[in-house]
């Protein structure tokens, strides 16, 4: 009975303190936009504050997300143009924009390679698939450290020794920037 009563808890409780935050930040937004609304369109429209103040965030973000572009480029134009640190600044801002979905993603598709030894595995990402001059295929695996993914080790791989997870790349992201505390519920196909 007191565990039907606390899974009960566990999805009430989160769910009611957030229908109390929305209405509290609603009557909040009402009252402090009731002297411009009022006069215009009457009193008592329930909620019209808060559709005010949530247009009001969207505009100042869609400003500053313009302002920063522009001020972006302008930094960008400027650090390309010294010979070694622009190419570095170049070259890591195409592997953030990678990672983060910005641009088609070369980190897609999950997988584990025998690494360091061969009786241990290493989760990571194929970013590119090749084949030799003698026609054995290979793939480049980026394996991230813990607990700073941007750091790592790139690996080229045969194709055989490389096995593909079920595993989507920010369920990876998670296991690897938590160290292995967070993991997927499925890792089954791990090893095979």
């Amino acid at each position: 009975m007191a565990r039907i009563f606390g899974r009960g808890l566990i999805v009430l409780l989160p769910l009611t303190i957030t229908v109390l935050i929305i209405g509290f930040v609603a009557g909040l937004a009402d009252s402090i936009f009731a002297p411009i609304i009022d006069p215009l369109v009457g009193p008592d429209i329930p909620g019209l504050g808060l559709l005010i103040l949530i247009a009001i965030v969207f505009v100042v973000g869609l400003l500053s997300h313009r302002f920063a572009e522009v001020l972006g480029r302008t930094v960008e134009r400027g650090i390309v143009k010294f010979p070694f640190v622009g190419r570095v600044y170049v070259t890591a801002k195409q592997v953030a924009m990678s990672v983060s979905g910005g641009q088609e993603s070369s980190f897609d598709t999950v997988v584990s390679v025998p690494f360091p030894t061969e009786s241990s595995l290493a989760i990571g990402f194929l970013t590119r698939e090749f084949t030799n001059d003698a026609g054995l295929e290979f793939g480049i695996v980026y394996i991230p450290t813990t607990p700073v993914p941007s750091s790592g080790f790139l690996l080229v791989v045969p194709m055989g020794d490389i096995s593909i997870l079920n595993m989507s790349s920010p369920e990876a992201m998670q296991m690897v920037v938590t160290g292995g505390i967070v993991v997927p519920g499925y890792l089954g196909d791990l090893g095979k």
